[in-house]
């Protein structure tokens, strides 16, 4: 019987090791990433645009390199606003951020990101220039006919900057 408690404290301990180390991990990506990538401009959250999910923030062409500096690297529910200025994206507990109009590089629909992969094009992938590097931002949206709607805004917005 000793034997047994023994072996699940020690698991417990590796356990509670694992996510240290993980979360460690995490701190040091986003510190060092923190340095190399300008940080977005924060806004207040707002409740106006189309009730959706931020999936997250990765670098553009790098589908599976996660951005985690300045907050960007959780993904929760958001409320995305389409506007001349720009895209607004309110985060719910999380930093809310706005994509200038002359930062936006195109839209495109993709299947998957990171860990979540969805229908044949259900998740929108808006690139954007934050300082020098290029990010995509994913979205995913509660029916195709809203995650449409944002997208011919976001389309709209793209041609207007050109």
């Amino acid at each position: 019987m000793f034997e047994l408690y023994q072996v699940g404290l020690a698991f417990i301990l590796l356990l509670i090791s694992v996510f240290v180390w993980a979360g460690v991990a995490w701190k040091k990506k986003s510190k060092a990433q923190g340095t190399e990538i300008a940080a977005p401009v924060f806004i207040e959250f707002d409740n106006q645009g189309s009730s959706g999910f931020y999936v997250a923030t990765t670098f553009a062409g790098r589908p599976l390199d996660r951005v985690s500096a300045h907050g960007l690297g959780f993904a929760g529910k958001a409320n995305v606003d389409v506007s001349g200025e720009g895209v607004a994206i309110s985060r719910i507990g999380e930093k809310s951020f706005m994509i200038a109009k002359k930062s936006l590089i195109d839209l495109s629909r993709t299947s998957g990101v990171i860990d979540k992969v969805v229908e044949k094009d259900g998740l929108l992938s808006l690139q954007w220039n934050l300082g020098t590097n290029a990010l995509e931002s994913h979205f995913r949206f509660s029916s195709s006919s809203v995650r449409d709607e944002v997208a011919t805004k976001i389309t709209k917005l793209l041609v207007s900057a050109k």
